[in-house]
């Protein structure tokens, strides 16, 4: 159906205002029937920060997961 989706995984990440210029960030994983979607939105403004599609679950959870490593 158009429009609908499944949240698979929905994490908060806190972030230091002073150092990145928000609080924090919304990693969202959806099943949208057809494929999957990686969200990344900026908590305080609701800025849409990345959008990733794929067909591949093993690739939408792979991006999720580097996602939410911490950067070297």
């Amino acid at each position: 159906m158009v429009g609908q989706h499944e949240v698979l995984e929905s994490v908060f990440v806190e972030m230091d205002p002073v150092l990145h210029g928000f609080g924090g960030v919304l990693v969202e994983l959806l099943d949208v029937g057809e494929g999957y979607v990686l969200l990344e939105t900026a908590v305080g403004t609701g800025n849409r920060l990345l959008r990733f599609s794929s067909e591949s679950p093993e690739l939408a959870y792979a991006v999720f997961e580097a996602e939410l490593r911490p950067p070297k």
